[in-house]
């Protein structure tokens, strides 16, 4: 049965009904993708898109509000989506939709799509791609020359549309944010995000701390975890293999798996593969694998969430056999579709969070070592490395203790934000809680209602008094 919520709204017959400094807001029938219908609220409003270097240009920037049912609620709940280049209303449709109605009960929830997403004003996709061979490996070498040759391209079609790139990063997003509070009327904004959505919370605490009232935060990215270190990815993929030794007492374990993981890398590195598979069409394609491609589709695909990395051990047994077909659509993907292009957006958002001195020493130091490379991080280390671009201060990547009433969420079958990187996070927090939640993957505020209601009560001001909540496994296939 499909669900319908009526949300009482000021209108001023059916015209905007609400006008506050640059604010707008009009009534706005929001559905979600399962059909869920709630009458809602659509707000614009403008900033500046480049404080930091005096600019005069202004953007539009889009919201969606949820009024609360409370009588009296308490501040405004900000959502914020992660990517960089995930839509606030975006998620709201999808599976989190339930947990958006849940926290009206609270207060007032926004749906904020972050400049250049969403709703808000959005900047021109670069028509230029890279191309690779698909029927043959292809080297990281490789990679790395055509991506920045194309990027360089990119960034010559931007320049000459007098797009600002630069005005694009976490710094004035966090600005953003509180541009929206001042034409909200309101002193103090609570946070809740996800992902990078934590990496813009971070930065809004250093720039705003005193307006923050509470923050949820899930799947830490600190200010300078943007390029997350090797070693802490192969840990994650030799954790997979340790647990599927038992596979949670299931009847299929897979013995000795981490040195089969060594052995199937170890090969390719000395001979890359080609392997044929069958098409949606049912056609057969045949794709080269290099050892670096295979990391790149073991980390785009079969880390992030246990429904994900459960495929893993059964795949690189296949591999140690021999057998690459089931990899090989992956590989096919990386090559035609993500390799090949850039989003303005999430390009100019994580190349200006930049990395430390120390911490690129150590990524440099781990790089060639570790089982996945640097793959997790795309191929954004190694563009950070030769590419010409800005990186946001030094200050922007130091987080500095913080009194911020706050409760940090990590899973510990995370593969995209590692438990012990939140860990580090979460001890800046001097008056937050951190739980880690057993078993959980990153999209984690829907892996159980248990989550969806501790957030909500945190939200109005109950003692949770917990630091573990624990899941039920998801066992290898």
């Amino acid at each position: 049965m499909k669900l319908k919520i009526s949300v009482s709204l000021l209108i001023l017959g059916t015209q905007t009904i609400f006008w506050g400094q640059n604010l707008e807001i009009k009534p706005y029938e929001f559905i979600s993708k399962a059909q869920d219908t709630v009458q809602a609220e659509l707000g614009t409003y403008t900033v500046i898109e480049d404080r930091a270097n005096g600019g005069k240009d202004s953007i539009q920037l889009s919201f969606v509000r949820f009024k609360s049912t409370n009588p009296n609620p308490k501040s405004p709940i900000i959502y914020l989506s992660g990517g960089p280049g995930g839509s606030g209303t975006g998620t709201a449709r999808g599976g989190r939709f339930e947990l958006f109605m849940k926290l009206r009960e609270v207060a007032d929830v926004i749906a904020f799509d972050q400049r250049g997403t969403g709703r808000s004003e959005k900047l021109p996709n670069c028509p230029y791609t890279a191309e690779f061979e698909l029927s043959k490996p292809t080297y990281k070498k490789e990679y790395i020359v055509k991506t920045t040759a194309n990027i360089s391209k990119c960034l010559d079609y931007w320049n000459a549309k007098n797009i600002n790139l630069k005005a694009y990063n976490t710094s004035e997003s966090a600005k953003d944010l509180d541009a929206l509070r001042k034409a909200l009327h309101t002193d103090k904004i609570s946070l809740w995000g996800i992902s990078y959505g934590s990496h813009l919370a971070f930065e809004y605490i250093r720039l705003f701390e005193k307006n923050i009232d509470k923050m949820v935060l899930a799947s830490l990215e600190g200010s300078n975890q943007t390029i997350k270190l090797p070693k802490d990815t192969e840990n994650f993929v030799f954790q997979i293999a340790e647990n599927a030794e038992d596979n949670y007492g299931s009847e299929i374990k897979y013995k000795d798996l981490k040195s089969k993981i060594i052995a199937v890398h170890k090969r390719l590195k000395e001979n890359p593969v080609t392997s044929s598979y069958k098409n949606r069409s049912g056609v057969y394609d045949t794709v080269g694998i290099s050892n670096f491609e295979l990391q790149s589709a073991i980390a785009t695909f079969y880390l992030k969430n246990p429904t994900d990395s459960k495929k893993l051990p059964k795949i690189y047994t296949q591999m140690y056999t021999g057998n690459f077909s089931e990899i090989a659509s992956d590989v096919m993907v990386m090559k035609k579709y993500i390799f090949n292009r850039i989003s303005p957006m999430a390009f100019a958002m994580d190349m200006q969070s930049g990395i430390s001195d120390e911490r690129r020493k150590k990524v440099s130091e781990q790089i060639d070592t570790s089982i996945l490379g640097s793959s997790i991080n795309f191929l954004l280390f190694e563009w950070m490395m030769h590419i010409n671009f800005p990186q946001l201060p030094n200050e922007f990547r130091e987080m500095a203790d913080n009194q911020v009433d706050a409760l940090l969420l990590s899973g510990t079958l995370d593969g995209r934000t590692y438990v012990n990187t939140g860990i580090e996070v979460a001890e800046k927090f001097k008056n937050g809680q951190h739980v880690i939640i057993v078993n959980a993957g990153h999209d984690l505020y829907m892996e159980s209602p248990l989550i969806g209601d501790l957030v909500v009560d945190f939200l109005k001001g109950k003692d949770l008094n917990l630091k573990t909540i624990v899941l039920a496994p998801t066992a290898s296939e």
